[in-house]
């Protein structure tokens, strides 16, 4: 049986549950394509799973290989594979479990793949999968995103954040891109309108004009009551890419009929979604509404993301590259926080 050299997770824990092993080369099914890994992207839901966070959701049997997103040539074809044969390159969203992108192999749905964008390297192209493919669904399919829309993205210089500022500029939205302080000329670069330091400024309570009445302190400590909830908000669509702000603070800052849509998973955001549900039943019009994603491996997205980046107006920046062997130092830097982009590992 053929091998392969992966990274292994052999258990929950820190990042000295990651192992570098020889182990049987995966083969693809009916429908699947086995590739050839260049590139993998790193993104938080794999630290995530391996510290056990999504064990509820993703329940776990060990040892697994992890990653969501790769870049790289097909290898083989299984049964029933008609738009892809070895050879082409191909970036995809791997439809496993875990994952599986760690690897010098793994295995991707045909539906999940595209043909990889011509003028990206392995490293930009296995950044795009997991994070264009949120951004746009959470932009395009929940939000209804449109032309002339007032939008906020929190995280906005991060691995989903920026390629979202990037997508909504596409649309013709106006982003307000909040980030750190050494970030903020790069989000504008990407299309910002607007950019908000998080640590000076709180962009829940900005007016037209970009200037706030309340502290970040005053933010965090949830004075949004009485008056403030009354008044229209500055944001049709708040995109919480960072995962920083939950649903009661963010409410204020929309619009009436506004949209808050986040990616993590939890308690709090459905009963988010619960209270702003029974709020529409009473006021149909103007009830803000709290929605979260799953992202989907869709092909036919990738290939709207490759049409963007091949007219120039999408293209994914990439904060740090890793060898396959340093993948621990990769999730190390991957959990710190604050990245420029994405975090790519190479086999």
């Amino acid at each position: 049986m053929p091998t392969m050299r992966a990274a292994v997770l052999t258990g929950y824990g820190g990042v000295e549950r990651l192992q570098l092993r020889q182990v049987p080369r995966p083969e693809p099914g009916s429908g699947q394509l086995l590739v050839r890994v260049r590139a993998a992207g790193v993104n938080p839901i794999d630290w995530k799973i391996r510290r056990g966070r999504l064990r509820l959701l993703l329940p776990a049997r060990f040892p697994l290989v992890l990653g969501f997103e790769v870049a790289g040539e097909v290898e083989a074809v299984g049964p029933e594979v008609g738009d892809f044969a070895p050879g082409d390159e191909v970036f995809a969203m791997l439809d496993g479990r875990h994952g599986g992108g760690y690897a010098e192999y793994a295995v991707a749905g045909q539906a999940g793949a595209a043909l990889k964008p011509e003028m990206l390297g392995w490293e930009e192209a296995a950044a795009m999968p997991v994070a264009a493919l949120t951004a746009l669904q959470a932009l395009r399919d929940v939000a209804g995103l449109g032309p002339g829309q007032r939008l906020a993205v929190t995280g906005a210089a991060g691995g989903v954040g920026h390629l979202a500022v990037q997508l909504a500029a596409a649309l013709g939205a106006r982003v307000t891109a909040v980030a750190g302080p050494d970030h903020q000329e790069f989000v504008r670069r990407l299309g910002a309108e607007r950019a908000v330091d998080y640590t000076r400024e709180d962009f829940t309570a900005l007016d037209e004009a970009g200037d706030t009445g309340r502290s970040d302190g005053e933010r965090q400590g949830g004075a949004h009551q009485g008056a403030a909830d009354e008044e229209a908000g500055s944001f049709e669509v708040i995109f919480d890419a960072a995962g920083a702000y939950d649903f009661g603070v963010c409410e204020p800052a929309l619009t009436p009929g506004g949209i808050y849509v986040t990616t993590q998973p939890g308690p709090a955001i459905f009963l988010a979604i619960l209270r702003a549900g029974l709020s529409r039943l009473v006021d149909r019009g103007s009830a803000r509404r709290a929605a979260t994603l799953r992202v989907k491996p869709r092909g036919e997205d990738l290939a709207v993301l490759a049409d963007l980046v091949a007219a120039g107006r999408l293209r994914p920046a990439i904060d740090r590259v890793y060898p396959l062997a340093e993948v621990r130092d990769a999730h190390t830097a991957s959990e710190a926080g604050h990245p420029r982009g994405k975090i790519v590992l190479v086999p």
